[in-house]
């Protein structure tokens, strides 16, 4: 799938700036335009199965992902007392987001947002160091881990 309900391959990726701390700490998309690729991920839930199995899958693919010069971050709309307890507990070493004040805004935004629940659906996007939405990979199922072999290939590109 090439598109979500905002956004296709090739459109400029909406910026953002979220807590990345529960200190204050903000992680801005723009910021890394024209240095690196940012692979995002949106996740329904802090501390859900699915959500705490795909974190360190993400985590092992981290220097793989660096050494391409893309920043993989994940966002929820947990807030960021909870984020930073299951970053702790997971053990993984890059930015979670908080999407929780307004709640949902930045999935909103990238068209990701299940209304009813207030949660993102999972979906991979990588935006590209040029700020493109260079691919989008939602999953079947939002229980469903994604496969990280074609971002892997399209972070390469």
């Amino acid at each position: 799938m090439a598109e979500t309900a905002t956004l296709k391959v090739g459109d400029e990726a909406p910026d953002f700036e979220l807590p990345m701390s529960p200190t204050g700490e903000k992680f801005k998309l723009s910021d890394y335009r024209g240095k690196n690729a940012v692979i995002i991920n949106f996740v329904p839930a802090a501390f859900s199965p699915v959500c705490s199995n795909q974190l360190p899958l993400i985590e092992q693919k981290r220097k793989e992902f660096e050494s391409q010069g893309a920043i993989p971050v994940v966002i929820s709309s947990d807030g960021p007392w909870a984020q930073a307890a299951w970053k702790k507990e997971l053990g993984v070493d890059f930015p979670i987001l908080s999407d929780f004040n307004p709640l949902g805004e930045t999935a909103r935004k990238y068209g990701v947002l299940i209304e009813s629940r207030g949660i993102a659906n999972r979906v991979v996007i990588v935006v590209d160091k040029h700020g493109k939405v260079a691919r989008i990979q939602p999953t079947e199922k939002i229980t469903d881990i994604p496969d990280y072999d074609p971002v892997v290939a399209c972070a390469k590109g």
